[in-house]
C-alpha cells in the first residue's frame, strides 16, 4: 500500500498508535534532555532517536536524515541496532533516495510489496516495505526519518504510521533545538576566531606568525585537511606558496604553478572564488595530494587586484559549501592586509611604511560602508562618510532586519590609524552577528558592549547610536551608547536629541542599555552624524556645533535625503575653510516622507 500524504494526515483506519507512541517517546525526552551541553549532543541524540524509532515500528532499519550544506545534501548515521559502536555516516544529494523523495515533496511514503512506486533518484537498494515521514522545523522541511522492512517480513501497518507521525513531531523538535544550540555555538566560534585574527594583526608579528596563526584559527570553524596560503609574483606571475599545512614534503618543488594553471591559479588569474565538490571530476585540479577529495579557493584582493589565494583541501567529498566560503573570505581579507602590508613595508622600507599601512586600513574601513542608500518605502535614506587624511575610526550602515524594518548604525572608535580601523572591524562584525540573532535592541547594545570590552585595551571604547526604522508603521526604535544624540527635526518645529542608551561600549564589562521608541512623522528629518560634523572647527578655532546642524536641517527639510546630506557636508567644509577637516566626517539622514509620496528615483 502506497501512502504519500502529508505527515499531518490521518491514516484510513485509526488505531491506538499515538498512545504507545507518546509513552515510547518520554523515555526519548528523557534521555536526551541532558544532551544538549555536550559536544556529542547530536550524535547522543540521533542515536537515541533512531534506537527508540526502530523499537517503536519494529523496523530492521531506521535512519534519521537531516538537511545539510545548505540543504543541498542529507546526512544520516547508521547506527549500529544492538550495540553503542561508532555509527556510519552515509550522505546523499537532496531529492535521492527514499528520505530525499519525502524531503523534496515533504510528503510521507508508505510501500509495500505490490504498491505503486514514485520516480526516486539515485541508488536504492531493494526492500519489501518502507514507511518515511519528512520532519518539520517552522513549517519547512529539513530531514525525514527512514524506516524499512519489518521484522518478521511482516507490512508496516496504519498503527505503524500514526506511532512514527507522533515521534516525528518529538524528534523534530528535539533536533531543532540540538541544531539551533549547535548553530549558536558555531557562530559564536566564528566571531570569536575572527576578532582574534583582528587582534593578531594589530600587534607587531612577522607575516609568517600571522599567517600560521591565521590558518591555526581558521581550523577551529573550518573543517580542513591541507591549507595553503599562495602568493602572486608581480615580475614572473609564478604563484609563490608561502605558507602551507597538510601536503606532503616537497610537492611545491615538483608542482610549480602559473597564473591560470590549476584550481589555485584559476582564482589567481579570474579573482573569483571556487567551490569544487569533487576535485576528481575537475581537469583544473592539480593533484598535489591523492586524499583530496573537495577543495575551496578565495582571492587574497587588495584595492581590486589579485595578490594571491587562500586554499583549502578536504578528504571528504563535498565538504564545503557557501556558509564556508563566507567565512574565508573573512580570513582572506585578513591574510590579504597583512601581506599587503608586509610587501609594502620590504619594498617602501621604513619611510614609506606608516603612509602606505594607513591607506590599508582606510581600504578596510571603505569597504563596511553601504554602496549605496537603500529604497525604503515611505522614506527617504541617504549617507556619506569623508575620510581624514588620517585613518579613523568612522562607521555608519544600513543593515536590512526584515521586509518592513531597516536598521540604521553609525559609530566611532576613539584614537586613529591601523588600531582604531581594526576595532571598528571586530565593532561591526559582533553587531551584525547580534542582530542577525534578532534580539532585543538593548540586548544587541549589551552583547557587543562585552565583546568590545574583552578585545580592547582599557583606553579604547566605540561611541555607537543603533535604531531599528519599522517604516511601516513609521515608528523607531533606538538605543545611544555615548554617540552624538541625532537631531530629529519635526516638521511641526519641535526638534529632540536622541540620547537615551547607556555607556560608550567598551567602557564597562557589564554594562546595561536602555531603548526607546519614538514615531516618525510626515515631513520629520532624523540626521545622525560622528563628531567629525559636530566638532568641525573654523580658522578661528569655533566649532560648528549642533544649534548650526539645526539651522542648515530646517533650511533644507522640503529637500531630498540626499540633497541635505550634499547641502550639510558642504556648510560643514566652508565653516573650515583653508584650515580642512581635523576629523572623519560622517552623516546619514533619514526623511519621512507624505503619505502616499514615493521616494525621489523610485
Amino acid at each position: 500500500m502506497s501512502d504519500s500524504r502529508a505527515p499531518g494526515g490521518l491514516p484510513e483506519t485509526g488505531k491506538s498508535g499515538p498512545d504507545v507512541a507518546l509513552k515510547t517517546l518520554t523515555a526519548l525526552g528523557t534521555s536526551t534532555s541532558e544532551a544538549f551541553h555536550a559536544d556529542s549532543n547530536l550524535n547522543d541524540l540521533l542515536r537515541n532517536a533512531t534506537r527508540h524509532v526502530r523499537r517503536l515500528v519494529e523496523a530492521e532499519k531506521a535512519r534519521i536524515w537531516i538537511a545539510r550544506s545548505r540543504g543541498r545534501r542529507l546526512v544520516a548515521r547508521d547506527f549500529p541496532a544492538d550495540a553503542d559502536g561508532p555509527a556510519v555516516e552515509l550522505r546523499m544529494g537532496r531529492g535521492e533516495g527514499l528520505a530525499g523523495w519525502a524531503v523534496a515533496h515533504g510528503e510521507a511514503l508508505r510501500l509495500g510489496p505490490g504498491d505503486p512506486r514514485p520516480e526516486f533518484r539515485g541508488e536504492i537498494p531493494p526492500f519489501r516495505s518502507a514507511l518515511v515521514l519528512p520532519l518539520l522545523r517552522r513549517g519547512e522541511t529539513f530531514g525525514a526519518i527512514e524506516c524499512v522492512e519489518k521484522r518478521g517480513s511482516r507490512l508496516f501497518t496504519d498503527a505503524d504510521f500514526d506511532n512514527l507521525e507522533v515521534a516525528a513531531e518529538h524528534v523534530a523538535f528535539a533536533l531543532d533545538n540540538a541544531l539551533l544550540y549547535e548553530e549558536t555555538e558555531r557562530r559564536a566560534l566564528e566571531k570569536e576566531v575572527l576578532l582574534e585574527i583582528s587582534r593578531t594583526l594589530s600587534t607587531p608579528l612577522d607575516l609568517d606568525e600571522v599567517i600560521e596563526a591565521i590558518l591555526k584559527t581558521l581550523h577551529q570553524v573550518v573543517d580542513f585537511d591541507a591549507a595553503a596560503i599562495y602568493l602572486v609574483n608581480r615580475a614572473t606571475r609564478v604563484i609563490e606558496l608561502k605558507s602551507e599545512i597538510g601536503y606532503p614534503q616537497g610537492w611545491e618543488d615538483a608542482i610549480p604553478l602559473q597564473v591560470g594553471q590549476g584550481i589555485v591559479g584559476w582564482v589567481a588569474k579570474t579573482g573569483e572564488p571556487v567551490i569544487v565538490p569533487d576535485v576528481r571530476r575537475d581537469s583544473r585540479y592539480v593533484a598535489a595530494r591523492v586524499e583530496t577529495r573537495s577543495e575551496l579557493a578565495a582571492p587574497l584582493t587588495i584595492e581590486g587586484r589579485t595578490i594571491g589565494v587562500f586554499n583549502l583541501e578536504s578528504d571528504v567529498e563535498d565538504l564545503y559549501h557557501e556558509g564556508h566560503l563566507d567565512l574565508v573570505r573573512a580570513f582572506a581579507a585578513q591574510a590579504a592586509v597583512a601581506v599587503e602590508r608586509a610587501r609594502l613595508t620590504r619594498e617602501l622600507l621604513e619611510r614609506r611604511r606608516l603612509e602606505k599601512e594607513l591607506a590599508i586600513a582606510r581600504d578596510i574601513q571603505l569597504s563596511f560602508l553601504p554602496k549605496s542608500a537603500p529604497v525604503v518605502p515611505g522614506f527617504e535614506v541617504a549617507g556619506t562618510t569623508m575620510p581624514h587624511d588620517e585613518v579613523g575610526g568612522d562607521y555608519f550602515d544600513f543593515i536590512r532586519v526584515s521586509d518592513t524594518r531597516l536598521g540604521l548604525a553609525i559609530a566611532d572608535v576613539s584614537g586613529k590609524g591601523i588600531p582604531a580601523a581594526l576595532i571598528m572591524a571586530g565593532f561591526r562584525m559582533s553587531l551584525l552577528a547580534e542582530i542577525r540573532n534578532e534580539f532585543a535592541i538593548r540586548a544587541v547594545m549589551r552583547k557587543v558592549n562585552s565583546l568590545v570590552h574583552e578585545s580592547t585595551d582599557r583606553d579604547k571604547f566605540v561611541t555607537a547610536f543603533y535604531g531599528v526604522l519599522d517604516f511601516k508603521n513609521r515608528a523607531l526604535i533606538f538605543s545611544n551608547a555615548g554617540h552624538n544624540p541625532p537631531i530629529l527635526a519635526h516638521a511641526d518645529g519641535r526638534v529632540e536629541f536622541l540620547a537615551e542608551g547607556g555607556l560608550a561600549l567598551g567602557v564597562l564589562p557589564d554594562a546595561q542599555f536602555e531603548d526607546c521608541p519614538i514615531a516618525i512623522d510626515p515631513g520629520d528629518v532624523l540626521v545622525l552624524f560622528t563628531d567629525g560634523v559636530s566638532e568641525a572647527e573654523s580658522a578661528a578655532g569655533d566649532q560648528f556645533g549642533n544649534r548650526r546642524i539645526e539651522q542648515v536641517v530646517r533650511r533644507l527639510s522640503d529637500r531630498p535625503a540626499q540633497e541635505i546630506v550634499t547641502g550639510l557636508v558642504n556648510e560643514v567644509l566652508e565653516w573650515t575653510g583653508e584650515r580642512g577637516q581635523n576629523d572623519d566626517l560622517t552623516l546619514m539622514v533619514v526623511k519621512a516622507l507624505p503619505e502616499g509620496e514615493e521616494a525621489a528615483g523610485t
